[in-house]
């Protein structure tokens, strides 16, 4: 009988919010632009309920469309959660985010996958010099293993 013995997910999606001022780096472009082999990103064009910051998308997969997206977020459990991978999603995500933007470590990344809703705008725009983490998702990966019949 197969049994699964260790799961693992794998960072695919992070969605972040942006002040404008660090993005320098990065091309302006409502489309999805190759950062390298493995990772794209789509910038947001501003949006008058959060000035001075931009929505911008992460994916590990090139082709991705929208609805692939909807999927994603449907059939994955590695939002809001703490084990030991979602931890190490977030410290990747974080390093992603640095390296397509440019950051040095001294800019913060605020996690705000839980409890994003009791966030206002005007807090929005007070750290209008941070960025927030909103959402990542991870696909999960099982490994299974025969196991013997017991005797």
């Amino acid at each position: 009988m197969m049994q699964p013995i260790h799961t693992h997910s794998t960072l695919q999606y992070i969605h972040i919010s942006v002040p404008e001022i660090l993005l320098s780096n990065i091309q302006i472009k409502n489309s999805w632009q190759d950062y390298n082999q493995e990772w794209s990103y789509r910038l947001d064009p501003p949006h008058a309920s959060h000035p001075f910051q931009r929505d911008l998308y992460i994916i590990k997969s090139k082709n991705i469309e929208t609805e692939d997206i909807k999927k994603l977020l449907d059939n994955t459990v590695v939002k809001n959660s703490k084990n030991k991978d979602d931890l190490k999603n977030i410290v990747e995500a974080e390093t992603v985010i640095k390296e397509i933007l440019d950051l040095s470590n001294y800019i913060p990344i605020e996690n705000w996958l839980n409890d994003t809703g009791n966030r206002s705008i005007v807090e929005s725009m007070i750290d209008k010099n941070k960025v927030k983490l909103l959402d990542i998702i991870g696909f999960v990966a099982q490994r299974f293993e025969m196991q013997s019949a017991p005797n």
